[in-house]
Parts: C-alpha cells; structure tokens; sequence
C-alpha cells in the first residue's frame, strides 16, 4: 500500500520577529540598533570615566609642572642665595685685609717701642763707624778717645764724632683718637676711620734721619706723616776741627769732623676704623637735627 507525503503549510510560514514602537527589529535593523547601542554606550563611557580621568590627569601633569617650575626657582633663588653669601664671605676677608693695614689699640700700644727699635737699628753701626772716623784724626783726639770720658769731654767741646740717632719725643694727643670728620682724607672717609696723632721729634745726621722715615713706612699699622719740620741742629764748632802744622799753616780736618745733626719735628697720624658702636654714633651725629 502506498502513501502520498502531503507538507503542512505551516513549515512554509515566514518566521516571525520582534516588533515594538511599530518597528519590526529584523536581524538587520537588530544589528544596526546594538550598534548605535554600542556607540552610545561607548560615548557615555567616555564623557562619564575616560574624560574625567583624562581632565584630572591633564590638572596634574600641569600641577607638576607647576611644581617643578617652581622647584627650578627655589634652586635658581638658592644659587642667588649662595652667590650672594659667597660674595658676602668675600667682601668680609678683603674689609679685614684692608682693617689689618690700619693701626689698633694693640699696635698703637707698642708703636713707641716700634719706633725706638728701628731707631736703634740705626746706631748698631756707631761704634765701628767712630772708630773708622778715628783713624783719620789726629793723634790727640785718637789718645783723647783712649782715656776714660774723653768720648764724652770730646763731645762736650765740638759735638758728636758720629751722631747717634734719638727719639726725644713721642707725645700722643692727650686728647685720644678723633672721628675724623673734616674731610681732610676726603669726604668718603669722614665718620669711617679715626686717628690718634702723636708728636715726634728725632735727631741724628741726615742718612740716619732718611733711614728712619724709610722704616716707619714698613711699620704695621698705617701711619701718615705731617707738619714735617728739618733744621740743622747748633753745632759746638761753627768753622769746623783745624790743626796747627809745625809750619804755623792751619789744616782743615776734612775727615775728622763731628757729624752735623739735623732735629726733625713731625705729626703722625694713626689711622684706626671705627668700631661699630662708634660707627653709628658718628653717623648719627652727622645726622642735621629734625625740624
């Protein structure tokens, strides 16, 4: 027996899809719809996560910049510090080089002994040059040299053979030392240093007398020397030493005759900065009283 296979017309039907808002969503239309889903998604993920995270990254990478900007600046104003503090250092060892050429109460203190070294340094040759001085003399005053005080009875007569160099004043000014304020070393010093000014008086022949002002400028301190006054110091024998020759003629003893000493009156200024507290004091009285 045979059977005829008659399909149903339902396996024919068209498949049935989604429909909503009077939009059949279609495989198709399906697709397209999850891809604008997705883009929206994708956009709302970047307005809400990505540019948020993206605008606090851009403030801080700027707030660093910000910061190291300013971190060269505290370096570069460190480096000004510092050059500043080194030139400071600088301008305070050659102020103490210039303040150690001044005089100091310490220096003036033995500024007296200082001056009669150097003059004595003056006489260590005296008695070798007196006795060169003897050898061209006559016999008399050789013998006379001999005896005991004839170097001096010698002396009393005509006058030193070979002078001898003296210190026969050093007086400072009873009044200490004075702001020098009179522009007398130029206004830029006034109210900045002080000076002690002292008396001196000095004798001997002329090369001694040049010898001792050469080393009172290599003395420490710095000293200026003023009001200079050279005269010729009164000589026992105005014409010179003579000897009577056998022959009645008279001979002038060229070689033997007592040096002629010279005296020399000066004022010396000892200079000295003021110390801080005399400093201000001078600045302020320099000061024109207020109305």
């Amino acid at each position: 027996m045979t059977a005829d296979f008659i399909p149903d017309s339902d396996f024919e039907s068209t498949p049935t899809y989604p429909t909503a808002f009077g939009i059949t969503f279609t495989p198709m239309i399906s697709g397209v719809v999850l891809g604008v889903m997705g883009l929206l998604g994708a956009g709302a993920i970047v307005s809400y996560l990505v540019m948020p995270a993206w605008e606090a990254n851009q403030a801080l990478d700027a707030k660093v910049k910000e910061k190291t900007q300013q971190l060269q600046q505290q370096g570069e104003i460190r480096k000004q510090i510092q050059e500043a503090k080194n030139q400071l250092e600088q301008a305070k060892q050659k102020r103490d080089q210039v303040y150690s050429l001044f005089a100091s109460e310490k220096t003036l203190n033995t500024l007296l002994f200082d001056l009669n070294q150097l003059i004595e340094r003056n006489n260590a040759g005296l008695l070798a040059a007196r006795n060169t001085k003897l050898n061209a003399c006559p016999v008399y005053v050789q013998q006379l040299f001999s005896t005991p005080g004839g170097a001096q009875e010698f002396q009393d007569r005509f006058g030193q053979l070979v002078a001898e160099a003296k210190l026969r004043r050093f007086k400072p000014d009873e009044k200490g030392a004075a702001v020098i304020s009179d522009s007398s070393l130029g206004a830029p010093i006034d109210n900045k240093l002080k000076r002690q000014t002292i008396d001196v008086e000095i004798r001997g022949n002329f090369n001694q007398t040049q010898s001792i002002f050469r080393t009172i400028e290599r003395l420490q301190p710095l000293l200026l020397v003023r009001n200079l006054s050279v005269k010729v110091a009164d000589n026992k024998v105005s014409e010179g030493l003579y000897e009577i020759q056998p022959d009645g003629t008279i001979r002038y003893l060229t070689n033997c005759q007592p040096d002629n000493q010279i005296t020399t009156t000066f004022q010396m200024d000892a200079l000295m900065p003021l110390t801080e507290v005399e400093r201000k004091a001078a600045q302020a009285a320099a000061q024109p009283p207020k109305p």
